[in-house]
């Protein structure tokens, strides 16, 4: 893997030509993928690039509050559009995703595309597909390694107190207020410089957090209600239904954070939670200590992510969906258990 100084080093030696820039990120971009894009935006357009944001579809409302939100193309809206810029761009930037199918409806202009390609990202298991591929796992989210750039870049000082809220917003997300186990001394440390930026976190925290729409509570209601606790296994699937979707009215954001809740329980080391999107079921999977979910998910459903948190989706019917998983979990008895009752 490219250390960072060499990939700096060598970026300086390329932005010397000016090229137009194209920042993405992946498919139903989240607070990292928004904040890592629109801090690393900002910062390029204070330098004097032609840069433009494109992301594969919109992003929920609690996020729509950072710098720049009007300046964002959204490629399932405007795919002409995006394509020239795509198709024009000297450097494409691979944001919180490291491998092309993830950036969803983008992913064939983008492996098209002529342009040189930088990949900054934190997810295990990197594609080859880009000229620089800045990738840690260690850390806890994106926009923590998009500040250690702008720092190598030596370019910090061009963050302002929006484009710093946005990297912090990243962070908090990503590392679940700092709760989880990818939250290191540096973390906290990054946190501390965008704090004297000027960031409010407690402002941040509220945007982020305190803009709950009805549809959203009523929908947290079904999915608690629909919780399986499966104590034999130290596991617990919530779930919700097309039905549920339409009969409370869902937008998009309404479910963020719905798996913590099954994760919440005593004696639960795995939670996994299942909702239908575009055709298919989404499965966000989360682990409370040392099971693997990232190697869970890309065994049993072609996904992935991190260690204690991952994704995945299933072809099948929710109800087939159900099945399988709990099937996949029986697999796992003893690990699950073990994991469970270490103190």
């Amino acid at each position: 893997m490219q250390e960072l100084k060499s990939i700096c080093l060598e970026l300086q030696d390329f932005l010397a030509e000016r090229p137009d820039i194209v920042v993405t990120n992946h498919h139903n971009p989240d607070g990292d993928a928004v904040g890592s894009a629109t801090a690393l935006t900002g910062v390029l357009m204070q330098l004097g690039f032609r840069v433009k944001m494109i992301m594969p579809n919109d992003y929920s409302s609690n996020l729509k509050w950072m710098s720049l939100s009007d300046e964002v193309l959204f490629y399932d809206q405007s795919e002409n559009e995006a394509d020239l810029y795509l198709e024009n761009a000297g450097l494409l930037i691979h944001l919180d995703y490291n491998h092309p199918a993830r950036s969803g409806p983008m992913e064939l202009a983008i492996r098209h595309s002529k342009a040189k390609k930088l990949m900054i990202d934190h997810h295990q298991q990197p594609d080859d597909f880009c000229d620089w591929t800045y990738s840690d796992t260690s850390m806890s989210s994106t926009c923590e390694m998009v500040w250690n750039f702008l720092a190598e870049m030596q370019w910090t000082e061009l963050l302002n107190k929006d484009l710093a809220e946005a990297l912090y917003t990243g962070i908090a997300t990503d590392t679940g207020n700092f709760r989880f186990s990818a939250t290191r001394p540096a973390t906290h440390r990054v946190a501390a410089q965008l704090l004297e930026k000027g960031v409010e976190n407690q402002k941040v925290a509220s945007r982020v957090y305190d803009s709950n729409s009805l549809s959203r509570f009523q929908l947290l209601g079904r999915a608690l209600n629909s919780m399986e606790v499966l104590w034999d296994l130290n596991a617990a699937i919530i779930k919700l239904s097309e039905e549920d979707l339409a009969q409370c009215g869902f937008q998009k954001g309404d479910t963020e954070g719905f798996v913590n809740y099954g994760l919440s329980l005593e004696g639960i080391e795995l939670a996994a939670f299942i909702m239908p999107r575009d055709g298919k079921y989404k499965l966000s999977f989360r682990s409370k200590s040392s099971f693997d979910v990232n190697q869970f998910a890309r065994r049993y459903f072609d996904g992935g992510g991190h260690k204690n948190a991952a994704g995945a989706s299933s072809e099948r019917s929710l109800e087939a969906s159900l099945d399988y998983l709990r099937k996949c979990l029986h697999n796992h008895a003893d690990e699950l258990k073990e994991y469970a009752t270490k103190p």
